[in-house]
């Protein structure tokens, strides 16, 4: 699946205007505490864009609630917050993946 974060910065400053909402999405991995990643990524989020919100995370558990899914409605300023999130979050232990 390509996102944003797959597109090279050129290419994706053609395509939106800066200041711009994207939704950025991290799947935990198995049995991971929901509480704990949430503020794990939230931290992460709010390391590289400073202004995000708490109240802008949705949260969704598998239907065996192994797995938390958090969408995260991220108001990027610039192209290189977008690349560096995806990076942070692609990086960290608790991330299965992101979309």
């Amino acid at each position: 699946m390509v996102g944003f974060t797959d597109i090279p910065s050129q290419k994706l400053e053609d395509l939106v205007t800066f200041p711009v909402l994207i939704p950025v999405k991290a799947v935990s991995h198995k049995n991971i505490a929901q509480d704990t990643f949430v503020q794990e990524i939230l931290q992460v989020t709010i390391l590289h864009v400073p202004d995000f919100e708490e109240e802008k995370i949705e949260i969704r558990a598998s239907s065996s609630g192994n797995y938390h899914a958090l969408t995260l409605m991220v108001t990027f300023e610039h192209v290189d917050q977008v690349h560096a999130l995806d990076a942070a979050l692609r990086a960290h232990p608790m991330v299965r993946m992101v979309l």
